[in-house]
């Protein structure tokens, strides 16, 4: 019997794992839909062990520690539905895929977790998510949002 239950409880823990690993639905075809994502392959788990935050961290948790600006723009809301987009912007920054960060846009789920980034790298806009996969875009939008900081 106490087998079947440590069994039972593992396969338990493997199924919530599994689940969360990436809880927002990225095969919505409104993340790529006439908004010219061309999908790098640079973003792996390794790149991502220095940043300043973790996959689905809770916004309050980060808000205790950095300072975020909620974007409140209809733009951003058509090209990353079901998120919430914050400005981030820290006097210390973080690298990624050889570019150092110091302004970004952290986006949260309903849940309140965090499940993607962007930042502008070269007149590019970079957006890594939490399940490992990267992508850029050369859309004039995401120059002039970042130019008014």
């Amino acid at each position: 019997m106490k087998k079947q239950w440590i069994v039972m409880a593992g396969m338990s823990v493997l199924m919530l794992a599994s689940a969360t690993a990436s809880a927002h639905d990225w095969q919505d075809d409104r993340y790529n839909k006439d908004h010219h994502w061309r999908q790098v392959k640079h973003n792996h788990v390794n790149v991502e062990r220095g940043l300043p935050f973790a996959w689905h961290e809770r916004y309050d948790s980060m808000r205790e520690r950095h300072h975020l600006e909620r974007i409140e723009n209809r733009e951003w809301e058509q090209r990353f539905p079901g998120l919430h987009a914050y400005r981030w912007s820290g006097r210390e920054g973080f690298w990624h895929n050889g570019h150092y960060v110091k302004d970004a846009v952290l986006f949260y789920d309903q849940n309140h977790e965090l499940v993607s980034v962007g930042y502008m790298a070269n007149g590019v806009f970079i957006h890594f998510r939490d399940d490992h996969r990267s992508f850029e875009n050369r859309d004039s939008f995401f120059v002039s949002i970042f130019r008014h900081r």
